[in-house]
Order: structure tokens, then sequence, then C-alpha cells
């Protein structure tokens, strides 16, 4: 009875110290994400800022000049962006599934998020939250220029 009940708290410890190590980890690499860490203070500088504005059931790109897009973002290859993602109205998710992102667009809230994309090409951008009876409606495009 006695080994069984130490190595059930053993069992018990080794599963709180495990977890705890992983969430550390998480903890920090999410902020990494989420402050931009992993990139040199320079690119965090010139990174350029974009608005991304999500609303039933498109998609709007304010660029910093004022120019204003809808479903069809450009950007140029190796260049650092902020994008300021935002909801018009309710919970949206920016997804782009060939890049591996996806960003919640929250309303009342802005999240911003460093992007650098090295490959030009076109990319589908998807909602990936369930925002209404037009949900499948809501695409855009990411167009990387070289």
């Amino acid at each position: 009875m006695e080994k069984a009940r130490i190595f059930e708290l053993s069992t018990i410890v080794f599963a709180i110290v495990i977890l705890t190590v992983l969430g550390i980890f998480s903890d920090i690499y999410l902020n990494s994400i989420n402050t931009g860490a992993y990139l040199s203070t320079t690119q965090r500088q010139d990174a350029i800022p974009i608005k991304v504005i999500a609303m039933q059931y498109a998609w709007e790109f304010v660029y910093p000049n004022g120019t204003t897009t809808t479903n069809e973002l450009v950007l140029k290859a190796n260049q650092t962006y902020l994008l300021e993602i935002q909801s018009k109205d309710v919970i949206h998710a920016f997804y782009i599934p060939q890049l591996g992102f996806k960003f919640e667009a929250i309303p009342g809230y802005v999240y911003d998020f460093y992007i650098i994309v090295n490959k030009p090409g076109v990319y589908d951008i998807w909602c990936a939250e369930f925002c209404g009876p037009g949900h499948y409606l809501m695409k855009g495009t990411l167009i990387v220029v070289s």
C-alpha cells in the first residue's frame, strides 16, 4: 500500500512539473509572437502599419497613405508589416492557411501582428470564425509581390 501511495504522489508531482514547464514555454512563445520580439528592433521600427478591419462579410485594408481596399491585401516580399487587426461588428478570425497565420478580430480590441512574407504569390484569406449566415462569403486575397 505504501509503494502505491508513493507512486501515485510521484506521478502527480511529475505531471505538475511537466505542465508547469510547458506552460512557461508556451507563455514565452506567445509573448514573443504578440510583441514581435522575434524581430530585430530595426524591423519592428521599419514595419509598415496596415489596418485590417473585419466586418460582415468582408475584409477592409487601410494602408498608411489612406488607400482602402476590400478583400485584397497587397504586400511586398521581405518587407515587415504591422497588421492592426480589428472588427467592426462580431468576432472574426483572420486566417491565411498557406502561411499558417490565424488571429482573432474582436470588436473593441486591436490585435497587432508583425508579418514578413518571403515568397511572392497569391494566398487565401479566410474568416475562420462563424460570423453569421454570409460567413462563407468572407474570403480575401493576399498578393505578395517581389
